[in-house]
């Protein structure tokens, strides 16, 4: 039984149908051959008494319905064109959890490179599956952070979604009465994603006795320009986030964005309109106010957590190739049977069989 069993899982993996429908015929023809067996049983408790020189053979000319069943059973195969797949041992890769932590703050609303680095933060975050970085079966989640962090979409193998998220990260139609942007809060944004990875964690396992595992499939795309000089406090809180970060094996993959040439910050202001779009308190808040990329606090990221980071100083760059680099440095990677993309047709074969079929039970006819 178990023979068996692994030899139809064989079949399955190995044999597939162009057409299958035309494997509807072969149930008929099951019907058939039981409607044959008991016209023979039949036959034969029908039959007169042998006598002296009389001949009954075994089968006798039912046996060409016999034959023609299985001639139907193997046409019906032939037009479902089956086919065999080859198959190989080959190795595969894991799934892997991303997260991605997008800087929202004022200073990422510069263009100073053309394009926002907002903009481009977006772009580059959407390269994950325009790019086809992530494969079915990986999981993203999505945060944005300026004086506080928000969570946008939670891990999820839902890319439709996590686009539409990344798709509505934008800069504001108003600054009036919105304090979000006017801080770079890293500490907050990193408490939020592991603490947000833990609960949804915590509720997958079903288990009261949870708690947080170092595991390997799982990083941090940072974008941001890296300006986010924060308070004591501030970065009291950045070391304790990142300490829980190395307990969880999460690492951090820094992406700067922006010129490492000062621009002033208000700079941001002149897409408003002065008492409609803010307050004009707010531009004397700003006057002064410089912001650049700034390598220093990437460096500082990548060390803690033992990420690499990468610089984008020009809009004809893309950091495609480095994002790519480093999810597939988390894959797992597994050795397994996968099926290759050659096919050999096998339907002249089953044909040939259903003709020297029919001509054998015309030959015993």
């Amino acid at each position: 039984r178990i023979d068996m069993q692994l030899f139809l899982s064989a079949f399955r993996d190995t044999v597939e149908f162009a057409n299958p429908e035309y494997l509807m015929a072969i149930p008929i023809a099951f019907l058939l051959s039981v409607f044959g067996v008991l016209i023979f049983i039949l036959r034969v408790f029908l039959r007169p008494a042998k006598t002296h020189g009389s001949l009954y053979p075994l089968v006798g000319h039912i046996k060409f319905w016999f034959f023609a069943v299985v001639v139907l059973v193997a046409v019906a195969a032939a037009a479902a064109r089956p086919y065999w797949v080859y198959g190989g041992r080959t190795f595969k890769r894991g799934d892997v959890d991303v997260a991605i932590v997008v800087d929202g703050s004022a200073s990422m609303w510069v263009k100073d490179l053309g394009p926002s680095r907002l903009d481009l933060a977006v772009r580059e975050a959407l390269n994950l599956y325009t790019e086809e970085i992530l494969t079915p079966g990986d999981r993203t989640a999505l945060f944005v952070f300026g004086t506080t962090a928000v969570r946008k979409a939670h891990l999820s193998s839902d890319s439709d979604r996590f686009v539409e998220q990344v798709g509505r990260v934008e800069v504001p139609v108003t600054l009036t009465g919105d304090a979000f942007p006017w801080d770079s809060d890293i500490a907050s944004a990193f408490e939020h994603v592991y603490q947000s990875i833990d609960n949804q964690d915590k509720f997958e396992s079903q288990s009261d006795d949870w708690t947080p595992e170092r595991r390997s499939d799982r990083l941090v795309l940072l974008f941001t320009d890296g300006d986010f000089v924060g308070s004591r406090d501030q970065m009291a809180r950045l070391d304790t986030a990142l300490s829980e970060f190395q307990r969880r094996g999460l690492t951090v993959y820094p992406i700067g964005i922006g010129s490492r040439t000062g621009t002033n910050l208000d700079i941001v202001l002149q897409d408003y309109i002065r008492g409609i779009d803010y307050d004009e308190s707010l531009e004397a808040d700003l006057k002064g106010l410089r912001t650049q990329l700034s390598a220093d606090g990437l460096d500082m990221l990548q060390q803690r957590t033992g990420g690499r980071s990468f610089v984008l100083e020009s809009p004809g760059v893309s950091s495609a190739p480095f994002v790519r680099n480093a999810v597939n440095s988390h894959r797992s990677i597994s050795f397994q049977l996968v099926p290759a993309e050659d096919k050999q047709e096998m339907w002249q074969w089953v044909l040939a069989f259903a003709v020297v079929i029919f001509v054998v039970a015309v030959l015993f006819y």
